[in-house]
């Protein structure tokens, strides 16, 4: 009888595994979606990130298992899955902030910021490798263009995505006769996916030779359990014609780790063959994540670029979103020949040179798409515009 207890138990086991989870992560207070949410199964390799409207999904998740969701703005949640687990709508409590460092001590922000970053050079050499997903749509005066969606095994450090390999693409473009296409944002996203930035040879970025450039002050700290993180803002003291970026780091004030970077970009230097009406405006929001690693490394980077262009007497307004999400660590991909960071390269052609597999695509969403992805990629779909490069109408 013992034994035909222990082989029913295991049957229900089996039954309740490989669940799917998705939801909404959203503050409990205002009731605002939360996007860069950090969403992990305890224990295991199995991460996510939640999309601009607070959106998450998770395939082949184990039950019971323990979920974990944090933000450094919010205080960290965990929750007990259940062989019931069906996951709607999760409310993130935010977290205390101070204000009082900020009159107490001016200086404290560039003590800190130089200290984090002389911290991060210590491992400016080391290499870590993991498998991302990267999803890139543009939108002209409001209405999805074009959408790339790719897996990579990447190389990279604390400074940019050093190498990359495709694993699986697809790519769809509408053809209604206005067309716009980046042909290498990847490039942007590869090179700012990192918190110590390298020296350009053009422009102004934060770093540890260039920190006297900046007005640098502590805007607020984030009361966390385990240790307060200052929110070290930087703004560029030089002339506003150049190339420059401004940012904001969120810095653990007692390990001195990094754990968010946000830049504002201004003044980007792009050959574009139409006039310019106002020079392009990008941003970007990296998350790095130091539960497995000596240092925080690289968990996701969204990037949006914004353009307004005269072309032929029209205005249009491009607008270019992507995010990176790294949701697995790997050391064993460091055998594989990644093919080297380079600013020619072109993300049509990566895409092009690895042939369309419809079913991988509909069993293997890491970035939850949002409604206006959605929506433009079952267009696409239905037009069986993947795989054929073009929109055959």
């Amino acid at each position: 009888m013992r034994n035909c207890f222990l082989f029913l138990l295991l049957i229900v086991g089996i039954a309740v595994k490989a669940q799917t989870l998705q939801g909404k992560v959203v503050d409990e207070i205002t009731g605002e979606p939360i996007p860069f949410v950090s969403i992990g199964i305890v224990g295991t390799n199995q991460s996510t990130v939640t999309n601009d409207a607070g959106e998450f999904i998770i395939k082949n998740v184990d039950i019971p298992s323990k979920i974990r969701y944090s933000h450094v703005s919010y205080v960290m949640l965990e929750q007990e899955l259940t062989n019931t687990a069906n996951i709607q709508l999760v409310k993130l409590k935010p977290a205390a902030i101070n204000l009082k460092t900020v009159v107490i001590d001016p200086f404290r922000g560039q003590r800190l910021l130089k200290a984090a970053l002389e911290k991060a050079a210590g491992f400016q050499n080391q290499n870590f490798y993991g498998s991302a997903f990267y999803r890139q749509l543009t939108s002209i005066n409001g209405k999805p263009n074009q959408i790339y969606e790719l897996f990579y095994d990447l190389e990279f450090n604390v400074s940019k995505v050093k190498g990359w390999i495709a694993k699986q693409t697809r790519f769809a473009e509408s053809n209604e006769g206005i067309a716009f296409s980046l042909s290498n944002q990847s490039y942007l996203t590869f090179s700012l996916a990192g918190y110590l930035l390298e020296t350009k040879k053009q422009g102004k970025f934060v770093t540890l030779k260039s920190l006297k450039d900046f007005e640098i002050a502590v805007d607020r700290v984030i009361e966390q359990k385990d240790q307060d993180i200052a929110v070290v803002s930087c703004k560029f003291k030089g002339s506003k014609k150049q190339f420059y970026i401004n940012a904001n780091y969120y810095i653990g004030v007692n390990d001195l780790k990094i754990y968010r970077l946000e830049n504002s970009i201004f003044n980007l230097p792009m050959t574009i063959s139409a006039t310019v009406k106002i020079p392009p405006v990008a941003t970007t929001i990296a998350t790095f994540n130091g539960a497995s690693t000596p240092i925080p490394v690289l968990e996701s980077i969204a990037t949006k670029l914004q353009l307004s262009l005269n072309v032929q007497g029209r205005t249009l307004n491009p607008s270019i979103s992507s995010m990176l999400t790294v949701y697995q660590l790997d050391k064993k991909l460091n055998t594989q020949k990644f093919t080297e960071l380079n600013r020619k390269v072109q993300d049509k052609t990566i895409v092009e040179s690895i042939v369309y597999n419809p079913v991988f695509w509909k069993y293997n969403p890491i970035v939850k798409q949002t409604a206006l992805e959605e929506s433009f990629v079952k267009m696409m779909e239905s037009k069986s515009a993947f795989g054929t490069m073009i929109d055959p109408q």
